[in-house]
């Protein structure tokens, strides 16, 4: 069972997908998370392999201005779809039904940014490293965080930058990279628009 952890939904339980096609982040990881990133009160979120949304919407029940899950596993976009609408975040949020990878180079070239990024893709995901440092990381903006859950052997290494903090949580680990640089496309300067993107 997936219950909220904190901020306005805090104890509310989300719906998962029978089986072991999801591995949604543990309450204690989701805590550590926004204990040392503090409340997101205001931002912008992307939770990647969101699976039942679990972080994401923990993410809003905390403050966060608005969240976009990235999920293509129909049972899981099921379950993300209800739990938005449980916890009335439907208007705060946005699904985007692709594949991870190809759904990142899509919003990169739609110049979408984020202040927090959170990936978690499943342990038998290979070149993740290259996933992060040809796509995900031009999704946040600059002096941004993103943060993945991971096996951790072998270690993360993108660009060459270690993490700012990382944790270990039996088989998972989190890693954590703040204040990031400016990656790919500029961002917007300010009063631009942005090109609306839907997907699905």
């Amino acid at each position: 069972m997936i219950r909220i952890t904190g901020g306005e939904f805090r104890g509310m339980t989300l719906t998962t997908p029978r089986g072991h096609g999801t591995r949604p982040a543990t309450a204690r990881v989701r805590e550590w998370l926004f204990d040392i990133l503090g409340p997101p009160r205001g931002l912008t979120v992307i939770d990647l392999f969101a699976g039942t949304g679990a972080v994401g919407i923990e993410a809003l029940s905390r403050g966060a201005e608005s969240a976009l899950f990235v999920e293509n596993w129909g049972p899981a976009l099921t379950c993300l779809q209800a739990n938005l609408e449980k916890t009335r975040c439907t208007e705060r949020s946005e699904i985007v039904r692709l594949d991870v990878a190809r759904a990142a180079k899509t919003l990169a070239r739609n110049r979408r940014r984020f202040d927090l990024g959170f990936c978690d893709p499943p342990y038998s995901y290979r070149n993740l490293d290259t996933l992060l440092e040809e796509s995900v990381l031009e999704l946040i903006v600059p002096g941004g965080t993103l943060v993945v859950e991971h096996r951790g052997d072998p270690p993360l290494v993108p660009l060459g930058r270690e993490p700012d903090r990382e944790r270990t949580f039996g088989d998972t680990v989190l890693s954590v990279w703040s204040d990031l640089e400016p990656r790919g496309i500029d961002t917007d300067p300010p009063g631009s628009e942005k090109e609306p993107y839907r997907e699905g």
